[in-house]
């Protein structure tokens, strides 16, 4: 039988499992794409049918916000079958990885060593580094260990496990290279801003570098920088550039108040990073971009989708991972305007784009509006549907 998902292109310092660890992603994956297919679709279903009358019988009216509705189907024994199933496959999917990583660490520390020695790009790890708190005090989508730890001057695990591990978790659909994400961005920059000519480019929150080094191709005139707190991933990321020959400056630190100039860059963009921070540090973050990027330089964004035109009950299956599966953020995102999150940030709501893009099982990214689409799928998490957010300054 075929997997259902290709495995990620075996860079020299990609996890490689053996045979039953294999066996125990695909089980894995085919179990999230089954329950994203026919398990979570209808839960609705059981919200119309069941939940509601019964709190209409209680209330004498129907739920009047999706904390209503959170708690009412969290009573109900199919949403309690499913988030206990959806949880678990989220802690086997990283167990998995753990064990996969741990098993070969010593090849891949030893294989970073040797593709960092002369390197064509840098690597600057801050030892005073203070890390956020927001990011500390929980292990982001419940991996152990989070994007933050690092245990010795040469620790690459949390990189190692995010490479193979985040593949996985969005079933395959960031494509082989772990790229898709970036090069919907380089699509993005290019459908809306044709006429740049970047010459410094800024990945904050470029984790191990998937949306980081797409950018060496797409813009091979630019110095390019990728931004993050965690030393490991950093390190992981630095060593899988140099394997890949893409030249990536990658910097340890906080998006929040960088050590760059003032209007250095002529492109900031990020992926996937604010549903992962607190209200106050996103807000700080955006300023940021705002104040490192040149007059008509460009501030490109995606992230999981906006849900306040979401029906009721769509808002709750889309903020379930805020409750379920260490992503405490992730609710009070859905809930921010993204014009007026980027206005906040010092940009002119005149000059604000937002687009919508569906991915597929492959990693490719087809944009299909403009501006915001009501009519949204119910599929909890967003997975497939990534909102665009950006502005010239």
């Amino acid at each position: 039988m075929l997997p259902i998902v290709q495995q990620p292109f075996q860079h020299d310092l990609m996890p490689i499992p053996d045979h039953d660890e294999h066996a125990r992603e695909d089980f894995t994956v085919s179990l999230k794409l089954f329950m994203s297919e026919h398990i979570y679709p209808y839960d609705e279903t059981i919200y119309e049918k069941r939940a509601k009358k019964k709190f209409v019988k209680q209330h004498s009216r129907e739920p009047k916000n999706c904390t209503e509705i959170h708690r009412l189907m969290m009573q109900d024994p199919y949403t309690k079958f499913w988030s206990s199933i959806a949880r678990n496959l989220q802690e086997t999917l990283w167990d998995t990885q753990g064990r996969i990583v741990e098993r070969q660490l010593n090849r891949i520390t030893e294989v970073m060593t040797s593709k960092t020695t002369n390197p064509i790009g840098t690597l600057t790890i801050d030892p005073d580094f203070q890390m956020p708190r927001y990011i500390d005090a929980i292990d982001i989508h419940a991996m152990p260990g989070g994007y933050q730890t690092s245990l010795s001057e040469t620790d690459v695990f949390a990189g190692a496990v995010f490479d193979r591990g985040a593949y996985y978790y969005t079933k395959g659909m960031v494509g082989p290279m772990g790229e898709g994400g970036g090069d919907a961005l380089i699509m993005a920059v290019k459908k809306y801003f044709p006429n740049l000519k970047p010459r410094r480019v800024l990945d904050l929150g470029c984790a191990i570098g998937w949306t980081t080094t797409p950018l060496v191709d797409a813009f091979p005139d630019a110095e390019i920088y990728g931004i993050d707190v965690g030393a490991a991933i950093l390190r992981y990321g630095h060593g899988r550039a140099e394997a890949l020959g893409k030249k990536i400056h990658f910097r340890q630190e906080n998006g929040e108040n960088t050590s760059f100039p003032s209007e250095y860059f002529d492109l900031v963009l990020s992926g996937g990073v604010f549903h992962e921070t607190s209200k106050k540090a996103s807000e700080a973050i955006i300023t940021e971009m705002h104040r490192v990027l040149k007059p008509d330089g460009v501030c490109m964004n995606y992230d999981i989708p906006y849900g306040g035109d979401y029906n009721l009950h769509s808002q709750f299956m889309l903020n379930w991972d805020s409750y379920y599966n260490a992503e405490p953020f992730w609710k009070n995102w859905t809930a921010i305007d993204r014009t007026q999150f980027m206005s906040s940030g010092g940009f002119k709501e005149s000059r604000v784009i937002e687009s919508w893009a569906d991915r597929d099982l492959e990693g490719n990214f087809t944009f299909f509006a403009d501006a915001f689409d009501k009519l949204h799928p119910s599929a909890r998490g967003g997975i497939g549907r990534v909102h665009f957010f950006g502005a010239h300054k």
